[in-house]
């Protein structure tokens, strides 16, 4: 087609479709007729709405009605006098249907038109159509081209639409085993353990592991322990982190000697790194923590200290010496004007022994540094020295010496006994 014969075209099919929206008209017996849209009628009445507002008419006064004919039955006709390959006339009868309402015989008439013309792009938009890598593409099916997937009617990359359906099994498992572990204390303690001891390989770890990983904080003992147990059947890196992090919250001895006799089934050596490293980046954590989390930290480098012990493994023996004497810095008020001089005692840490978690942890403090304050000093730091027993024990443990709190010398004994590690063949192994 050429150009004039296509604009030609274009011009006549609008002017069809201005042409198929006739009016209804209503013929009165003065002799007038007004034009409208009747939107009621009544055996004595009809009302006619026209762009100056409803008028109703007497049927008395009505000679006759000329009825437009619906939208609908408009399409219908002019649809029907349109040939196939006349993508021009689908075009514009499907905008005639897009501004009457009719979107479905819109979508068809878009459709023709491309069908007609695969290339017409007014079409192709009114359709939702994107061009991508040279080719006309649904919206959908572009996105699916460019790696993302809808997820919650949005659309996402793939990876994030995994990572979301995977926090939703992960919320899933949550709550199942929160629900288990309320009944383990409760009165189904049976079925609540059958549910734990389900969990096995055939699960997908990176969904329960995180679940399980919850429990092991639970207020009731019991399901922190089948959480341990369930975690180490999983036997994966991640669920082998969680029996760590479970050793460094736990205050129940019973429930603690079973955590760390998982760690050694598992991998001894593996664990005892990751407790190093957790005794480390606590030691860090202490002089910038607030007063009130002090405690905490401390109880957590004791317990990570017990657990090393325990695995028996001689690599840990470095850590431990540092560990040994915990220098704990409290900021504490005092009245102003008052000059001090010597040591000061902290009302947070009394002098002498003293036990955490019900003989757990065991520790001892020593007395502070002499620190001298000036007259306009309002707070000062009071520093502590908290002696490990849990490291001193475990040293004693994995040396065979006793040189009670004596960091150097135990630093001195690892430099001549250092044995030699090979090295681990992955960053994870399994006994």
């Amino acid at each position: 087609m050429n150009m004039l014969l296509r604009i030609i075209t274009i011009i006549a099919t609008t002017a069809a479709l201005t042409a198929i929206s006739p009016a209804d008209v209503i013929h009165l017996e003065n002799g007038n007729s007004v034009d409208g849209e009747i939107v009621k009628e009544t055996d004595k009445h009809v009302k006619l709405k026209t762009p100056a507002g409803n008028i109703t008419f007497k049927r008395s006064d009505i000679v006759r009605i000329e009825r437009k004919a619906s939208p609908f039955q408009q399409y219908k006709r002019e649809a029907a006098e349109l040939k196939d390959d006349d993508s021009v006339g689908h075009y514009f009868l499907g905008l005639w249907c897009k501004d009457n309402g009719l979107r479905k015989q819109a979508e068809q008439e878009f459709l023709k038109t491309i069908a007609a013309n695969p290339d017409h792009a007014d079409a192709r938009k009114e359709l939702g159509h994107v061009m991508h890598a040279g080719k006309w593409m649904t919206e959908e099916e572009a996105m699916k081209a460019k790696g993302f997937e809808k997820y919650e009617g949005r659309w996402v990359t793939r990876h994030e639409a995994e990572t979301h359906r995977k926090a939703e099994e992960v919320r899933r498992w949550r709550r199942k085993l929160n629900r288990a572990a309320r009944l383990m204390c409760d009165s189904k303690p049976g079925a609540a353990r059958k549910i734990f001891e389900d969990i096995s390989r055939d699960d997908d770890p990176d969904v329960v592991a995180p679940a399980l990983r919850s429990i092991t904080g639970h207020e009731c003992a019991l399901a922190r322990e089948e959480a341990v147990k369930a975690l180490a059947r999983l036997r994966t890196p991640e669920a082998f982190e969680g029996i760590v992090e479970a050793v460094l919250n736990e205050s129940d001895m019973e429930i603690f000697e079973v955590i760390v006799a998982a760690l050694k089934g598992l991998n001894s050596k593996r664990g005892a790194k990751l407790l190093m490293q957790a005794s480390r980046d606590l030691r860090k954590t202490i002089p910038t923590a607030a007063n009130d989390s002090k405690p905490g930290i401390v109880r957590a480098i004791a317990r990570a200290s017990a657990a090393m012990g325990k695995l028996g493994e001689q690599m840990a023996v470095p850590e431990l010496a540092r560990a040994l004497v915990l220098k704990i810095d409290y900021v504490q008020e005092v009245d102003s004007g008052t000059d001090i001089n010597g040591p000061i005692g902290s009302s947070l840490t009394p002098g002498g022994p003293i036990v955490i978690d019900n003989g757990a942890v065991g520790l001892q403090t020593a007395t502070t540094s002499g620190v001298s304050l000036s007259t306009s000093s309002k707070t000062t730091k009071v520093v502590k020295d908290y002696f490990n027993y849990e490291a001193a024990t475990s040293l004693r443990r994995l040396t065979g010496e006793r040189f009670d709190y004596d960091r150097r010398k135990y630093l001195e004994w690892w430099a001549a006994h250092k044995p030699i590690f090979p090295p681990e063949k992955r960053e994870f192994e399994l006994n």
